[in-house]
């Protein structure tokens, strides 16, 4: 396949940067620990940072697609939700998913929770928080899988309390 045929193709730095992986990641070791990575579909020449490389070959998305993360969809509310103040149950009514969705994260993960309205870091019965937190921690959720929470990249509240643990 020459270039003039590569519509739709992407490069490895494209494809990662759509994905959220690090290129360094999906250039050097993807390929390496995963057997079944695809071959490119058109090798190019190029300089990748100067050092040559396999970094601007074109690759099908379709192909790499098996590879993608599996995280859960992204919800998206109206803004006029975005602004109420509910629990966690009233969250889970806004978003149509059982409660025990988000009594299971309370439970499990209770640091992924963001503060109540009223500043507080632990949850309490009748708790109240901001529709746009819930909805930021709930669309961070990192997918099934062991491991999955390493997966899972730090939340603004949770950046905060490691600062303030220096």
């Amino acid at each position: 396949m020459t270039e003039e045929h590569a519509e739709g193709l992407v490069t490895l730095r494209e494809w990662a940067e759509r994905c959220g992986y690090s290129y360094n990641y999906v250039l050097n070791i993807m390929p390496r620990h995963y057997p079944d990575f695809p071959e490119p579909r058109v090798r190019r020449k190029g300089d990748v940072g100067r050092g040559g490389g396999s970094g601007n070959n074109l690759y099908d998305p379709a192909e790499l697609e098996k590879f993608r993360p599996r995280r859960p969809d992204p919800v998206e509310l109206p803004d006029e939700d975005l602004v109420k103040r509910v629990t966690l149950n009233g969250f889970a009514a806004l978003l149509g998913v059982p409660s025990s969705s988000l009594t299971q994260i309370k439970d499990d993960r209770p640091d992924t929770l963001p503060p109540t309205v009223d500043g507080q870091r632990q949850w309490y019965r009748g708790a109240r928080y901001h529709v746009r937190d819930l909805l930021l921690m709930w669309n961070s959720r990192p997918g099934r899988g062991r491991g999955s929470d390493k997966r899972r990249s730090p939340l603004p509240w949770q950046r905060a309390d490691a600062d303030s643990d220096r």
